[in-house]
C-alpha cells in the first residue's frame, strides 16, 4: 500500500465510523421501537413473535447488510480515492472532470478529494514547467555541441596533415584524442632547408579553453622565422615562452591566467643522422634496435607559465640516429590516465613495456597501444586529452 493510500484510509475511517454508528443505532434500536409503537393493539404473544421475527431476520441479514453498508459508507469512497491516487501516480495529474466542491468542516473525505485535486494541479504545473525547461536545455545543448563540432574542424585545420609527416617518416603513427571533442593537445611540423621540426604540445586546460590555447600557440609558432632556428628546438621554446607571456599579458597581474604548455620538440637532420631534442616538463622515449629503452627528460619549466622566467633558456640534447631506432613523443594524457583494479595512473613504465615488444610496423603498434590504454582505462572517465 502506498503512502497516499494509507493517508486516505486513516483519514476516511474517522468520518466513516460516525456514519456506521448512526446506521447501526437505527437498525438495532429504531426498528424494535417502531414495532413496539405500531404494535399497541397486538397481544403480548403477537408482539413477542414480531420482535423475535425481527431478531431472526436481523441475524440472517446481518452479514450481507453489513457488507453493503460497509461498501456504501466506507469502501466505495476509499476505492475512488485510491483510483485517483493511481491516476496521479501514472502521470495523470488532473484526474477530476470538475473541481471538487468546497468541503464542509466535518466531511474529511471531501477535504481529501479537494486537497488531492490541488496537489495534482500543482504537480502537473511543475511537471509542465520542468518539461519546458528540459526542452530549452536540450536546444541549448544542441547549439553548444554544434559550436564544439565546428571548433573541432577549426582546430584540426591548424594541425599538419598526415601527408606532410609521411613525407619524412616512412613508418609513423599519431594517436590523438581530445577528451571533449576539442582540447589542449596538438602537434606541430615544419620543414627547413636541411631538415624538419616536430613538436608534441600539451597546453593548459581542456575543452574549449584548451583549444583556444592550442590556436594561440600554433599561431605564435607559425610567426617564427623558422629557417633561422634550424637545429635549435630549445631556442624555439625560449622564444615561444616570451611570446606566450606577451600575448597573455594584462595590466592586472593578479588576474593574468597562468597558461602555457608542456611539450616535446625535436629537430631532425637526415643528412647527418642527427636529432636534437628539447622539452618542457615532457619526455622523449627511444627504443633502440636491440630493444633497449632510453629516456630523455626535458627541462622542469613549462613554456609561458608564471613560474618560468622570461629569460629562461631551454636545453638542447644531441642524439645520434641509428638504423632501427624508434622515437616516441607523447603528452601526460597517456601516462596520467587512471585505471586498472587499483585505479592508478597508466604510467611511463607500462607504456615502455608495450613499446619494448616486437611489431612489424607502427600500424600494429598503434593498435596495441590503443587496445592496452582502453582496456586499462575500463569504466574510468577520461582524465585528459
Amino acid at each position: 500500500m502506498s503512502f497516499m493510500q494509507k493517508v486516505v484510509d486513516n483519514i476516511a475511517w474517522s468520518h466513516i465510523g460516525m456514519k456506521m454508528n448512526v446506521a447501526m443505532l437505527l437498525l438495532t434500536v429504531g426498528a424494535p421501537l417502531a414495532i413496539l409503537v405500531s404494535g399497541e393493539g397486538l397481544t403480548r404473544t403477537e408482539l413477542l413473535d414480531n420482535l423475535g421475527l425481527w431478531a431472526i431476520m436481523g441475524l440472517i441479514l446481518t452479514l450481507p447488510l453489513s457488507k453493503l453498508v460497509t461498501y456504501l459508507l466506507a469502501l466505495r469512497p476509499i476505492q475512488q480515492l485510491n483510483g485517483l491516487c493511481l491516476q496521479i501516480q501514472s502521470g495523470n495529474f488532473n484526474p477530476f472532470d470538475d473541481i471538487p466542491p468546497e468541503p464542509s468542516k466535518q466531511d474529511e473525505l471531501q477535504k481529501l478529494r479537494h486537497n488531492m485535486f490541488w496537489m495534482g494541479h500543482v504537480i502537473g504545473s511543475r511537471q509542465k514547467e520542468l518539461k519546458n525547461t528540459m526542452e530549452r536545455l536540450k536546444e541549448a545543448q544542441q547549439h553548444i555541441q554544434s559550436s564544439i563540432d565546428y571548433a573541432e574542424l577549426i582546430q584540426k585545420a591548424f594541425l599538419p596533415s598526415q601527408e606532410e609527416i609521411a613525407s619524412v617518416f616512412k613508418d609513423s603513427f599519431i594517436f590523438w584524442q581530445q577528451r571533449d571533442g576539442v582540447g589542449g593537445d596538438s602537434y606541430w611540423f615544419k620543414k627547413t632547408e636541411n631538415g624538419f621540426f616536430v613538436g608534441v604540445i600539451d597546453c593548459t586546460g581542456h575543452g574549449v579553453p584548451g583549444a583556444f590555447m592550442t590556436l594561440i600557440v600554433q599561431s605564435l609558432l607559425e610567426r617564427l622565422p623558422i629557417q633561422s632556428y634550424e637545429g635549435d628546438p630549445a631556442r624555439i621554446l625560449t622564444e615561444t615562452n616570451n611570446a606566450i607571456k606577451s600575448a597573455l599579458s594584462c595590466s592586472d597581474s593578479e588576474n593574468r591566467p597562468d597558461d602555457g604548455m608542456d611539450c616535446t620538440f625535436i629537430y631532425v637532420e637526415p643528412s647527418s643522422n642527427k636529432m636534437i631534442f628539447a622539452g618542457a616538463r615532457n619526455y622523449l622515449i627511444i627504443r633502440n634496435s636491440d630493444g633497449s629503452i632510453e629516456e630523455y627528460k626535458g627541462d622542469r619549466k613549462g613554456v609561458g607559465n608564471d613560474s618560468t622566467p622570461p629569460d629562461f633558456e631551454f636545453t638542447n640534447h644531441d642524439i645520434a640516429i641509428h638504423k632501427g631506432m624508434r622515437f616516441y613523443m607523447f603528452t601526460d594524457g597517456l601516462t596520467d590516465q587512471v585505471g586498472g583494479e587499483r585505479r592508478l595512473p597508466f604510467g611511463r613504465k607500462r607504456f615502455r613495456k608495450i613499446i619494448e615488444g616486437s611489431y612489424a610496423n607502427f600500424d600494429e603498434q598503434q593498435i596495441a597501444i590503443n587496445t592496452a590504454f582502453c582496456e586499462y582505462q575500463g569504466t574510468e572517465k577520461r582524465r585528459d586529452d
